[in-house]
C-alpha cells in the first residue's frame, strides 16, 4: 500500500461501499473488517458540508474501540475530535457523532434531528423487541432511526444506513428475516414490502480478509465451539448455541413441495391466533405407511381481522378438497371481549372453520414440545424424521431452530417475538389425532 494511503479496503469491503441500496449490512463472520467498513463508509460524503454521519453502538463503553480506531482513519483527512460532544467535524464543515442507543427509550435523544449516514455497528447485540408496519420483528430504535436519515432539498447527499454484523446474538432473527439472509449465510437483497427501498447483505468471512487469513488468530478460531465455529468462522445463520431443537437439519427436516397423494386422508390444521402479533396456520397431512406428519402449508400475518383470517384459512383448506378439515386454536381467541364470541367463534360462524380450543398449560407445553422433539428424530427402521415441513413454510423452518431455552426449566423462551410458528406447531401436534373424512363432491 503506497505510503500516502492511509486505508484500503478489501474486495468485500468495496463491494459494500458501493452499495446504493438505502440499507445495507456487511459481515457474516469475525476477522471480515467490519468495523473499518462501517467507518469509511460513514465519510463516503465527508467532503459534503451538509453531510451529517452517526456511529452507533449498544453501549456507551462499546464506542471506545470504534472511537480510538476512527482516529486512525479520520486525523489524518483533518477531522477533530469533540471529545465532549463525541463528534468528528471536519474541514469542509460535515460531521460524524460516535453514539450509543441502548435501551429503546435512548432513541428519543435523536428525535428532531436529521442524518445522512446512519451505521450501526455489531447490530446483532440490538435485540427484537417490535415489530414493523408489515408485522415483522425489528428492533424499534433501528426503525425509529430510519426515520432520522434526511436531507434538504438540493443539498446532493445520498441517504444511507449502514449496519456490521455476526450471525446468531439476541437480534439474529430479526436481522435474518429483514434482509433475506440464507441460512448458508451467502450475500443477498430484498425489497422492502412497504416503501419498495432495497436491502442489501453483503456477506464476508475471515478468507475475504487478506490481513488475517492464514494467522494465529485464524487458527484460534478454529477452537470454537461447533456451533460458534460455524457462525462466527464460516458465517453460517442456522448455528445456535443452546438452541432447543439442536437435532433440527434443513437437509433432513426441509423438502420442496409436491402433491399430496389423494389417499394421505388424514389431515387438520391448528392457529397460533394474533391481531397486532402475526396470526399463524399450519396445515398437516399424515403419510399412513410410515406415520409421517408432513406440515405442507403457512399462512403468517399480523392485522387480520378474524373475519379476513376465516376467509384465508377456507380459501387455503380448498386445496385439499375432497378432505373436510377442522382444527384446533389458541383457547384466547374464543374469549368475548366485544359481544361476538371471540375472534374463533365469529370465524366458526361466518366460515365454517371448524375450530375448537386448544389446552393451554405448562404440562401442554412440555408436552408439545416433547411431541417436536419425536418428530423431529431420525429413525432408526426408516433413516428418516417423522415430520418434514415444505420448504415454503419460511417462518416455521427459520424459526425453529433459533429457539431457545428459558432461563430456569425445560420450557422454551417464551419472551421472544417468533415463536408464534413453534406455538402452532405444539398446537398440531398435540391435536388428539382425528382422520380426516372425505366428502363426495361432483366431478372428484
Amino acid at each position: 500500500m503506497p505510503d500516502d494511503v492511509i486505508w484500503q479496503p478489501t474486495a468485500k469491503q468495496a463491494e459494500f461501499l458501493r452499495s446504493s441500496a438505502l440499507e445495507c449490512l456487511y459481515g457474516g463472520a469475525m476477522g471480515s473488517g467490519k468495523s473499518d467498513a462501517l467507518l469509511a463508509a460513514a465519510i463516503s460524503q465527508v467532503e459534503n458540508p451538509q453531510h451529517r454521519g452517526l456511529l452507533l453502538r449498544r453501549s456507551f463503553p462499546m464506542t471506545r474501540d470504534l472511537v480510538s480506531r476512527s482516529f486512525a482513519l479520520y486525523k489524518p483527512l483533518g477531522g477533530e475530535f469533540k471529545a465532549a460532544e463525541k463528534t468528528w467535524v471536519f474541514p469542509s464543515g460535515s460531521t460524524v457523532e460516535i453514539n450509543y442507543c441502548d435501551q429503546p427509550q435512548d432513541r428519543w435523544q435523536f428525535q428532531g434531528r436529521s442524518f445522512s449516514f446512519i451505521g450501526w455497528d455489531e447490530l446483532g447485540q440490538w435485540p427484537t423487541d417490535g415489530t414493523d408496519g408489515s408485522g415483522e420483528p425489528v428492533n424499534v430504535s433501528y426503525l425509529f432511526l430510519l426515520s432520522r436519515l434526511r436531507a434538504i432539498e438540493g443539498a446532493n447527499l445520498r441517504l444511507e444506513c449502514r449496519a456490521t454484523t455476526n450471525p446468531g446474538g439476541v437480534g439474529g432473527g430479526w436481522i435474518q428475516r429483514r434482509f433475506g439472509i440464507p441460512d448458508s449465510g451467502e450475500s443477498s437483497e430484498r425489497i422492502d414490502p412497504q416503501t419498495g427501498h432495497r436491502r442489501q447483505f453483503v456477506a464476508a468471512r475471515l478468507v475475504d480478509n487478506p490481513f488475517l487469513n492464514n494467522t494465529s488468530y485464524a487458527r484460534q478460531l478454529m477452537t470454537l465451539s461447533e456451533a460458534d465455529r460455524k457462525s462466527l468462522l464460516l458465517g453460517r445463520w442456522d448455528a445456535f448455541e443452546g438452541s432447543v431443537f439442536s437435532e433440527f437439519s434443513h437437509e433432513h427436516h426441509v423438502v420442496a413441495p409436491f402433491q399430496i397423494p389423494h389417499s394421505w386422508t388424514e389431515c387438520w390444521r391448528a392457529c397460533d391466533d394474533g391481531f397486532r402479533a402475526p396470526a399463524c396456520v399450519l396445515w398437516a397431512v399424515r403419510e399412513p405407511i410410515y406415520d409421517t406428519i408432513f406440515i405442507v402449508h403457512e399462512l403468517y400475518e399480523a392485522g387480520l381481522t378474524p373475519e379476513e383470517l376465516g376467509r384465508a384459512v377456507c380459501e387455503i383448506d380448498r386445496f385439499f378438497a375432497p378432505r373436510c378439515i377442522s382444527g384446533v386454536i389458541d383457547s384466547a381467541s374464543f374469549a368475548d371481549h366485544t359481544g361476538t364470541g371471540g375472534r374463533a367463534t365469529v370465524m366458526n360462524r361466518m366460515y365454517g372453520t371448524r375450530w375448537e380450543p386448544v389446552e393451554k398449560n405448562a404440562a401442554s407445553r412440555l408436552a408439545g414440545k416433547a411431541a417436536i422433539h419425536s418428530r423431529l428424530a431420525i429413525r432408526t427402521d426408516t433413516g428418516e424424521p417423522g415430520m418434514k415441513i415444505f420448504k415454503t413454510c419460511q417462518h416455521l423452518a427459520h424459526d425453529l431452530p433459533r429457539l431457545t431455552y428459558a432461563s430456569a426449566g425445560e420450557d422454551v423462551d417464551s419472551d421472544v417475538s417468533f415463536d408464534h410458528s413453534y406455538d402452532c406447531l405444539r398446537y398440531l401436534l398435540n391435536r388428539k389425532s382425528r382422520r380426516a373424512y372425505i366428502v363426495e363432491i361432483g366431478g372428484i
